[in-house]
């Protein structure tokens, strides 16, 4: 099998098939001159699904605006193209439902399964897990993934685009995950909704996966409590857009010394200013713009009015800080960068990963009606329940309390692959231990294995591509690698 380039043919193979696989795959079909000979997606799943827009829930919306949520970067919104052109009246700083998203990425691949088949090149779904990508035998030979059926594929270039799609389990739950009352995770929404209409559910968590829990599970006989260590709920914002000013935050950041001891109070004058700059009016003293009450529901209710009256501009340069802390760290070793994002973390977290103000709305009137509750601290004890449900005890000593299930909603973890052992890459929490760095690569996104002799035809996207990039979770940050393995696929 020779390893020539997609533009004069070989066998592209895309491990997962989400977003960020459909983003690459719509960015290759728009170079003319790619002609492979096949195309094939490996995943379980759907094209174009997955955790994020997977959901057919007209209540879980996007965290990200309409600008933003796109899979080329290119001009305008592609997703704002596509919304307008199937009548849908949006702007560019618009929430949508993720479950439009999700059509929006099975659409583009399905254009862009028409546009390689007119040139020559079949490219069919296998609905199968990778289990390994190996050198095939002889030098300049390619690659075999091997599949969990036990079939294998070749390929002259492999993308990888898994994301981490296994929820995070809380220690004291892994003896019971096979618990009927315990689900181990809010996707699908599908389990939540059937639980019965007098559910008195605890949700794990209280950030972006526990706010969807919440969302979907209060209802009028419905009693939901959120908790976390912290007991805090996202930030509130109306938008997250490219600047149309930029605040030039690249600029600074890079004049900053992260080494400096005052490089925190730094940081937060770099943001100051960058919040002054970009505000259409005056506003407010930046630590104006938060709520500060110690109540999670009263804080969110402040950021609700702050956000409905325009008291929040901040947001307007959270696009800019994403893009300028990717741009400023890639590269950088990760221990690094960790080290930089863990100082970083109580001051941006909350706003980075803020929700729509319609589901701030939402969740403060559940809030109001005494169907929510959100607890600082997590159970200090929990164990199932003689005849069904949980039992939770807050203090060691205290009274336990009952719940009819249990939600985890503390994310997910890092997707699983590895680059020990024989095979080039291994997949699945079997092969991956959880201190496994993600996968080293270059500058162009490919895979330069630890013992040396890389850079191999395969490209790490998305989630998977998080040895170089600090926030990958965002698809506009997978737009951008996308476009740098589109590019390459192409030419090189």
């Amino acid at each position: 099998m020779d390893r020539r380039p997609l533009g004069t043919g070989g066998r592209l193979i895309v491990v997962g098939g989400g977003a960020s696989a459909t983003a690459v795959l719509h960015q290759l079909a728009q170079y003319a001159d790619v002609r492979p000979d096949s195309v094939t997606v490996a995943d379980p799943r759907p094209v174009g699904f997955g955790v994020a827009f997977g959901t057919a829930d007209p209540r879980l919306r996007c965290n990200t605006s309409v600008d933003v949520t796109s899979l080329r970067r290119a001009g305008q919104s592609d997703l704002l193209h596509y919304l307008a052109g199937r009548g849908w009246p949006v702007s560019r700083s618009d929430f949508v439902p993720r479950a439009l998203v999700g059509q929006y990425c099975r659409e583009r691949f399905a254009e862009t399964r028409r546009t390689l088949a007119a040139r020559g090149c079949a490219v069919r779904h296998v609905t199968a897990r990778v289990d390994t990508v190996r050198p095939a035998a002889g030098p300049g030979r390619g690659y075999l993934v091997t599949l969990n059926d036990g079939s294998t594929l070749e390929a002259t270039d492999v993308v990888v685009a898994v994301g981490g799609d296994q929820p995070r389990m809380p220690e004291q739950l892994r003896a019971h995950a096979d618990h009927p009352d315990l689900l181990p995770g809010p996707y699908p929404s599908g389990r939540l909704r059937a639980l019965p209409e007098d559910a008195r559910p605890l949700i794990l968590g209280t950030k972006l996966s526990a706010i969807d829990a919440a969302l979907v599970l209060c209802t009028a006989q419905r009693q939901v409590t959120l908790c976390s260590p912290s007991g805090e709920l996202p930030a509130v914002r109306e938008h997250l857009c490219r600047p149309a000013r930029p605040a030039g935050l690249l600029a600074g950041l890079r004049a900053l010394d992260p080494r400096s001891p005052h490089f925190d109070r730094a940081f937060t004058k770099l943001l100051v200013r960058a919040v002054r700059s970009v505000s259409p009016r005056p506003s407010p003293a930046l630590g104006k713009q938060f709520g500060t009450e110690p109540e999670a529901l009263q804080r969110l209710g402040t950021e609700l009015r702050q956000t409905e009256t325009g008291a929040n501009a901040w947001q307007s340069v959270i696009a800019e800080l994403i893009e300028a802390v990717n741009d400023w760290t890639e590269g950088w070793p990760r221990r690094d960068r960790e080290r930089l994002l863990t100082r970083f973390r109580p001051l941006i977290a909350r706003h980075i990963s803020a929700i729509p103000v319609a589901s701030a709305r939402t969740l403060a009137q559940h809030g109001v009606a005494g169907r929510l509750v959100v607890r600082r601290g997590t159970p200090a004890s929990l164990a199932p329940a003689p005849g069904g449900g949980w039992h939770a005890r807050w203090l060691p000593e205290g009274p336990a309390e009952h719940y009819t299930h249990v939600v985890a909603a503390s994310g997910y973890r890092p997707s699983a692959v590895c680059t020990h052992g024989p095979a080039l890459l291994a997949f699945g929490a079997a092969a991956c231990s959880p201190d496994c760095a993600p996968p080293p690569t270059d500058a162009r996104l490919r895979l330069t294995p630890p013992g040396g002799g890389g850079p191999e035809r395969i490209w790490m996207v998305g989630a998977a591509g998080g040895a170089r990039t600090a926030i990958v979770n965002y698809l506009w940050t997978a737009a951008a690698q996308a476009d740098v393995v589109a590019r390459t696929l192409a030419t090189a």
